[in-house]
């Protein structure tokens, strides 16, 4: 029998190759392993070491849960709610309820030190009802904190950036931003940098050998509506620029060096740019609010590199891996809705997989053994997902 030339076996091959890619992605699932129930609404990301997650909510209860089975290793109960991330330290685990920081020990929860800096709580009134620990029906997002040298810094509603020594609780700094605005987002140091925005849109770079503010960068000229503008997620850096979400649908990235910009991309969609951000191999991948949408933008330069739209508001830091992007979505208007996990495809941000949820996932999901997406929703329940 004669052979097909090598060009035409070549081009067999490719298309072998693309049928195979194809169906791999089509076939991509997300298959629950275990849900646990906690008696709170869960917006706060877990965080996990080799055994546990540790995750709390917005009635204060912080647990430990194992991540295989779900079951509930310890649980304590704060002095109110939960919002932000935790960050562990070596053996103890640091949150922040309800303007308090705690550590506990990861073994069984128990409390090793314990600092209230005495701010006052946050609170607005809507329809008669007083709401405490939030400045507007929005303020789904707090400061959560990083650990550098034994430090633990983290900003707080009263408009100050702390560090606590992570073993003792004792405070080693403290700065204050402009007019004392509140500090909803995570601060981030690198080369001996620290940045740090606030609720009036200001982005802060401080020197923390020489003790002095290098730049101070208003992201905005105008505020147009009363919950505009507030910078509310992690920063990261990339290329000598720095990146950060906020309630604006203008995303601004800054120097490093001194604040300027280097380029915004608008969303004409109008909605907020407040997910957390994530470069990977020079995509910075980030969640849209009422844009419905996740997107990725070449970290150079701006451009649009695809943006994929569902149905559910997005305020969370993605999972981005060589193949997928990962996140979850809810509804920020009502509290009965359903919420999602998505699994894209990172290249083309194709959907793979979506899992629905009894209710809005505004918790960052994280994964485990690379397979395994473990999340907290707005009713309550703790998720661990298989992907398959």
């Amino acid at each position: 029998m004669q052979q097909a030339p090598p060009i035409y076996r070549r081009g067999l091959l490719m298309i072998a190759i693309m049928l195979f890619s194809l169906t791999s992605l089509s076939a991509q699932s997300l298959e629950l392993n275990w849900t646990t129930k906690t008696d709170g609404k869960v917006i706060a990301g877990p965080v996990a070491d080799e055994m546990h997650i540790y995750i709390g909510n917005e009635k204060g209860v912080f647990l430990a849960i194992d991540i295989n089975t779900g079951k509930i290793n310890w649980q304590i109960e704060t002095s109110g709610n939960i919002q932000a991330k935790a960050v562990l330290a070596e053996d103890l685990v640091i949150l922040e309820s309800a303007n308090t920081f705690y550590a506990l020990n990861t073994t069984d929860g128990k409390e090793i030190w314990k600092y209230s800096p005495n701010t006052p709580p946050e609170q607005f009134s809507y329809g008669g009802v007083e709401y405490l620990y939030k400045l507007d029906p929005f303020d789904d997002k707090r400061s959560s904190g990083i650990l550098r040298d034994g430090i633990f810094y983290t900003g707080t509603s009263d408009g100050n950036i702390l560090g606590l020594n992570a073993k003792t609780g004792a405070l080693n700094f403290s700065q204050s931003t402009a007019d004392n605005a509140p500090v909803r987002s995570t601060p981030f140091i690198a080369d001996g940098q620290l940045f740090y925005g606030d609720w009036n849109g200001v982005v802060y770079c401080y020197d923390l050998n020489k003790e002095t503010l290098i730049w101070k960068k208003n992201t905005y000229r105008e505020k147009p509506y009363t919950t505009f503008g507030g910078i509310a997620s992690e920063f990261t850096i990339h290329k000598g620029k720095l990146f950060f979400g906020a309630r604006n649908h203008m995303f601004n990235v800054l120097w490093l060096e001194d604040g300027q910009k280097e380029w915004t991309y608008t969303d004409p969609d109008g909605g907020w740019l407040i997910g957390d951000p994530v470069i990977r191999h020079d995509t910075l991948y980030i969640g849209g609010s009422d844009n419905f949408a996740m997107l990725a933008l070449d970290a150079n330069n701006g451009r649009l590199l695809w943006k994929t739209k569902r149905t559910k508001n997005i305020y969370a830091k993605p999972i981005v891996t060589e193949t997928w992007v990962i996140y979850g979505g809810g509804n920020s208007y009502n509290p009965k809705d359903s919420g999602e996990i998505v699994v894209l495809d990172r290249m083309s941000g194709s959907t793979l997989a979506a899992y629905e949820t009894t209710s809005s996932v505004f918790s960052a999901p994280i994964l485990i053994n690379d397979e395994d997406v473990l999340f907290g929703s707005s009713d309550g329940t703790v998720y661990s997902l298989k992907i398959k």
